[in-house]
C-alpha cells in the first residue's frame, strides 16, 4: 500500500502551503483526503482530488468559493479570500470565525436545543433569501462561538436556486435542487430531546404506511449508483492484496460489538489510494495531534481497548520498538490482526479483560508508553485500572469525565506533566502525561 508515502506528501504539502504552526481542526467523515486546517488568521479547506474525496458531493472547492462570495452578506458564514488548484490539490482560503466549539443538540435541556435550533434556522432562511440552498446541515457543520450566536459552514452539498425551492430543500430536505438535502432542519427539529421524540414516531410510523400502501423499493437509477461504486471499490481493492486485507479487517470491524451499539460501521474511517473505508470517526484527525506530541521512537507502547489496533499499528510505523494492542472482543482482535498485516507491521494483539479478577497486571509489564483512549468508562474498578496505569512513565488519555477530573486523575496516578493535546471528534479532550 501506499500509506506511509501518501501521508508524508500530505504533510509536505501542507508544510509548504501553510508553515508548520497550522493546526488541523477537522478531516471529513466522507474522505480522509478533505481537511480543514488552522492559521493565527486563516481557515483553509484542502482536498487531494481522489475518487473518494470527489464521491458524494455535490461541489468542488472552486463551487464552494463562489457559494461563500454569493453569501458574503450573511452573518454566521466564513467570508471567503481566495480559491486556488495546484495539481491534484484545492486550497479554499476563508477568514478565521469567532472561536467556535462543536455542540451536537440532540443532547442538553429542551428550551437550549430549541433555540440553537431557531439560531441555525435563522442563518439558514437568510441563505435561502440569496437563492442558495446549503443541504446539509448536520450538528458537525455547525459552531456555537463565543458571541453567543452560530456559524454554518461547509458547503460541499450547497446548490443555487430559486428561494422558495431552497426553503423547501433545508427546511424539509426535498429534492427541488441537484439532489435531496442530506440533513434539513426538519431532521434536525426530530434530534431536539422530547419534541424529537415525538416527531420521529409519527415520521416513522408515516413511512410505515406509505411503504405497505405503495410497497416500493429503491429505484433502479439508485440500485445502479451504489452497484457502480462497490464495482469500482472492488476493481481498486484487487489491484492491491494489502486493500483487499484492510476491506476484510473493516468488514469484520464493522459488524463488531466494539462498535457503537446498533450500529454496523467501524470505529474509524480512513483513506487509502483513493479507497474509502468508512467508519464513525475519522482516525487522523486523532492521529494528527498524538504524532505531534509523543515520539514513539524505540519505545513500548501497550494499548488499553486497542478496538482496530490503528494506535499500534500507527506507533510501529513511526519507530516502536513493540506495540501490544488488548480488548475484551475477539472479533475486533481478527480485524486488528489483519489491519497490522495489511499495514505490513507486526504489531501483538491479545484478548484480556480489564474487570476480571485475575492478576492481569503481571501479564502486561515492561512498557514505556501506555494508551487508554475512552477506555476506562466501560470499567468498574477504576481504581485498580489507574493504579496500573501509574506504573508507566508515558500515558496517552481520553475519558468520558470533565477536563478538570482528567486532569485530576492522571495526577494521582503519578503524572507530573500533563499536556492537553486538543478535542477529539467527540468533544472530549485528549491528554499526554508523563513522569518526570
Amino acid at each position: 500500500m501506499r500509506y506511509v508515502q501518501e501521508q508524508e506528501e500530505w504533510n509536505q504539502f501542507i508544510q509548504d502551503s501553510l508553515g508548520e504552526k497550522c493546526v488541523l481542526v477537522n478531516i471529513s467523515s466522507i474522505s480522509s483526503d478533505c481537511r480543514v486546517y488552522k492559521t493565527t488568521d486563516a481557515i483553509f479547506k484542502i482536498r487531494r482530488l481522489t475518487p473518494a474525496s470527489i464521491r458524494g458531493r455535490n461541489n468542488c472547492l472552486e463551487d464552494e468559493y463562489l457559494v461563500l462570495k454569493h453569501l458574503s452578506s450573511v452573518t454566521g458564514v466564513p467570508k471567503v479570500r481566495s480559491y486556488k488548484r495546484i495539481g491534484q490539490w484545492e486550497q479554499l482560503e476563508m477568514e478565521l470565525l469567532p472561536e467556535l466549539y462543536g455542540y451536537d443538540p440532540t443532547f442538553g435541556r429542551p428550551q437550549e436545543t430549541c433555540k440553537d435550533f431557531w439560531d441555525v434556522a435563522r442563518v439558514t432562511l437568510r441563505m435561502n433569501r440569496l437563492g442558495c440552498s446549503h443541504g446539509d446541515l448536520h450538528w458537525c457543520n455547525v459552531g456555537k462561538n463565543i458571541r453567543g450566536g452560530v456559524s454554518v459552514f461547509d458547503f460541499d452539498q450547497a446548490c443555487m436556486e430559486h428561494p422558495l425551492r431552497c426553503v423547501l430543500r433545508d427546511m424539509f430536505g426535498f429534492g427541488t435542487c441537484e439532489k435531496r438535502s442530506k440533513v434539513s432542519l426538519w431532521d434536525r427539529l426530530q434530534g431536539v430531546r422530547i419534541i424529537g421524540l415525538l416527531l420521529r414516531a409519527m415520521v416513522k410510523l408515516s413511512r410505515q404506511l406509505v411503504n405497505f400502501i405503495l410497497r416500493t423499493g429503491s429505484s433502479s437509477l439508485q440500485q445502479n449508483q451504489r452497484l457502480k461504486v462497490a464495482l469500482t471499490q472492488r476493481v481498486r481493492l484487487q489491484a492491491d492484496p494489502g486493500l483487499e486485507l484492510l476491506a476484510e479487517a473493516w468488514n469484520i470491524a464493522s459488524l463488531a460489538k466494539a462498535s457503537s451499539p446498533g450500529v454496523d460501521i467501524a470505529y474509524y474511517s480512513i483513506d487509502i489510494s483513493g479507497v474509502n473505508f468508512p467508519g464513525e470517526r475519522p482516525w487522523l484527525l486523532r492521529w494528527e495531534r498524538i504524532r505531534k506530541n509523543i515520539d514513539f521512537k524505540g519505545k513500548r507502547l501497550l494499548e488499553l481497548g486497542c478496538n482496530m489496533g490503528l494506535l499500534s499499528i500507527h506507533a510501529k510505523l513511526s519507530g516502536a520498538s513493540a506495540c501490544l494492542g488488548i480488548d475484551v472482543d475477539r472479533e475486533i482482535l481478527e480485524a486488528a490482526n489483519l489491519a497490522s498485516r495489511a499495514f505490513g507491521t507486526e504489531v501483538i494483539y491479545r484478548q484480556f479483560d480489564l474487570a476480571d479478577s485475575s492478576p492481569w497486571e503481571e501479564e502486561l509489564n515492561g512498557f514505556d508508553v501506555i494508551s487508554a483512549l475512552s477506555v476506562l468508562h466501560w470499567i468498574e474498578n477504576k481504581e485498580r485500572v489507574w493504579s496500573f496505569i501509574g506504573k508507566h512513565k508515558e500515558m496517552l488519555y481520553e475519558g468520558h469525565e470533565s477536563e478538570q477530573e482528567a486532569e485530576s486523575n492522571l495526577r494521582r496516578a503519578g503524572f507530573t506533566k500533563i499536556v492537553r493535546l486538543g478535542l477529539t471528534e467527540r468533544n472530549r479532550q485528549m491528554f499526554y502525561a508523563s513522569q518526570e
